[in-house]
């Protein structure tokens, strides 16, 4: 249901709420959000201490200290698209293999996951308990409109995805209103 993976020296970081997707070796692919981004020690029972430095005071003084630092990102499994070319708003029926890379999902494979919304059932009723799901709501929603080739199409994304929402929260007015503000 969740993945973690660590990001890289050099990578770009992935945004909270944005699409991945990873390669399966039998053919399909998986997508997921992220959820969590954390920048912590490659120790876990150290702690990162702030040195008062600049990034280049620290690569000339300490330059250990890069070494020693890891950023992971965790998130959800939500869609994945068959061998065929399906793309199906579920759980994955396999997990990605220990050591597959995962990418940043392109505009049109975002496109593709978002209709007819059924991942945000996911969201809304079976969130990551460590992280607050309107938020995770809202950035999802607001790369769902980002994808969208035109403001036109953006807004009529986000409009579905609302309709679908609202059917969620149990027509929850308020809730329903704070994230879309927030969203669009």
């Amino acid at each position: 249901r969740q993945f973690e993976a660590e990001v890289y020296e050099g990578a770009d970081l992935p945004d909270f709420g944005a699409w991945v997707e990873v390669q399966h070796p039998n053919g399909t692919v998986l997508y997921g959000l992220v959820s969590h981004v954390e920048i912590g020690s490659l120790d876990p029972s150290r702690r990162i201490r702030a040195y008062g430095m600049s990034e280049d005071e620290i690569r000339r003084e300490r330059p250990h200290l890069p070494g020693l630092i890891v950023t992971t990102c965790r998130g959800q499994w939500l869609a994945y698209r068959t061998a065929a070319g399906d793309v199906r708003q579920t759980l994955p029926p396999q997990p990605p293999p220990l050591h597959a890379f995962v990418r940043l999902c392109a505009g049109e494979a975002v496109r593709a996951i978002g209709t007819p919304y059924d991942f945000l059932r996911t969201l809304a009723r079976n969130p990551d308990p460590l992280v607050p799901v309107d938020e995770l709501l809202v950035a999802s929603l607001q790369r769902i409109g980002a994808a969208q080739p035109s403001k036109a199409e953006a807004d009529d994304a986000l409009v579905e995805a609302a309709r679908a929402l609202s059917r969620l929260l149990n027509d929850d007015h308020e809730r329903l209103h704070a994230i879309l503000r927030r969203a669009v």
